[in-house]
């Protein structure tokens, strides 16, 4: 059946994928047999001739978009009136869309007669790395290293207050001021990052706690960092825990259990096993190490309130977006594959300690697997 998409591509990771063009405003995309036909206005069409991987490009105009305009006829009428018709030139009354397809597109759509479904499992597609996405995944990675040896460089360079503050060239040195050295090392290759956690002691029991304030010697600061290249549109994912200075000896523990549970799973990955065998091996080493996980039966105090250990999956497929197919978790149902790169990133949270996370992206090979990460995993700093 065909598939119709519709949107912008910087936003929509399927667009992009499919038509390898990059373009701010919407455009509709069919693909049809052996076909994939972009339709785009006079300002686009040049350059996506010459950029995307479309067998044919056809400007708007050759299906009335002028004239519509001229009647005074606009935005989701005017497009539906478009989609309509290329559909109809086709002999199409039926075809595929994403699930993120417009509501109010889909409703003029149905209205004339034309009958939408939403593709299943579209974001498969995106599975397997070809060998020029592994490079640009590769490429990102090293750009996130690179970015985060500018934080350690910085974290090192601080001197260390009477207070246990942390100071960098006489300022206080902050959450917010760390996370400005490597989202603008990132920005300078070329790399864009959005929150950026640098979560320091307590903070970091929460996982997706961004992190704000002092830095403090001794204490442990997550820094889970997750950029875009602006260019490739690809991402790369990698989390590491670090102290100025001997942490807490509980930290300690936990990051030697979290180390050790992430080379297990990081060993166990190859062709064949689920995302869900591969999270499970993880939680029974944290469980056995004495934390609890989310799994039924392993949390030590039933009548506990508080949520603490391993409390997310061991991790997720990255690529054109940075949490897509395949899971490596509860999810995790379906065999890994060669070509998916995913991450493994367990971890240990504990409102009263903090807590310890570190996360690798690896390329999964025919006969196991390949990590994507250098940098080193070294909790003092």
């Amino acid at each position: 059946m065909a598939l119709l998409l519709y949107g912008d591509s910087y936003r929509f990771a399927d667009i992009y994928h499919l038509t390898r063009f990059l373009a701010p405003d919407a455009f509709i995309t069919l693909e049809h047999e052996d076909e994939i036909v972009m339709f785009m206005n006079s300002l686009e069409q040049g350059r996506a001739e010459k950029e995307s991987r479309a067998t044919r490009v056809r400007n708007v105009d050759e299906l009335g978009q002028r004239d519509l305009s001229a009647q005074g006829i606009f935005g989701d009428d005017a497009t539906a009136t478009i989609i309509e018709r290329v559909l109809r030139e086709q002999g199409l009354t039926k075809t595929l869309v994403p699930r993120y397809f417009p509501i109010a597109l889909a409703d003029r759509l149905r209205a004339r007669g034309i009958e939408l479904e939403v593709a299943k499992d579209l974001d498969k597609r995106r599975r397997t790395k070809r060998p020029d996405e592994l490079e640009a995944l590769e490429a990102t990675q090293r750009a996130t290293e690179e970015a985060w040896a500018e934080g350690i460089d910085a974290i090192r360079r601080a001197e260390i207050g009477t207070d246990r503050c942390l100071r960098l060239d006489g300022e206080i040195f902050t959450a917010e001021r760390l996370r400005a050295i490597v989202e603008g090392a990132l920005l300078a290759r070329g790399c864009i990052a959005e929150s950026t956690i640098v979560a320091p002691g307590t903070q970091a029991a929460d996982p997706h706690m961004i992190g704000t304030g002092p830095l403090q010697a001794g204490q442990a600061i997550v820094m889970d960092i997750f950029p875009q290249d602006k260019r490739t549109r690809y991402f790369a994912d990698m989390t590491r825990t670090v102290s100025r200075g001997e942490p807490p000896a509980e930290i300690a523990k936990m990051y030697e259990v979290v180390m050790r549970a992430q080379d297990a799973g990081i060993a166990a990955l190859r062709p064949g096993i689920t995302g869900r065998e591969v999270h499970e091996l993880v939680e029974d080493i944290i469980f056995d190490a004495g934390y609890d996980t989310l799994r039924p039966g392993q949390k030590r105090r039933e009548d506990d309130p508080v949520v603490r250990g391993f409390i997310h999956g061991t991790g997720h497929g990255v690529g054109l977006e940075i949490h897509e197919a395949p899971s490596v978790g509860r999810a995790g149902t379906l065999p890994l594959q060669p070509g998916d790169v995913v991450t493994v990133e367990p971890g240990i949270y504990d409102p009263d300690v903090g807590g310890v996370r570190l996360e690798d992206m690896l390329v999964i090979t025919e006969d196991g697997s390949r990590n994507l990460t250098r940098a080193p995993r070294q909790l003092v700093v």
